[in-house]
């Protein structure tokens, strides 16, 4: 199992997606259909909201090169 930091947070929905949501996961598993939602959008972009780029094992460096 994994363990996971949750955050509690608000967010304003709309009437009918809130009402689907409702329908498809009932109104206290709402917050796991929101997150299995946005983790699979996340995850088929190329990097989180298009800010981060990819990034190799050759682009470590160790810690004593730095100083």
């Amino acid at each position: 199992m994994v363990m996971v930091m949750a955050k509690k947070t608000t967010v304003v929905l709309r009437e009918d997606v809130y009402q689907a949501i409702k329908e498809k996961a009932g109104a206290r598993n709402a917050s796991n259909l929101i997150n299995r939602i946005l983790i699979e959008y996340l995850a088929t972009k190329e990097s989180m909201f298009g800010v981060m780029k990819k990034t190799g094992v050759a682009d470590l460096r160790d810690h004593r090169e730095r100083q």
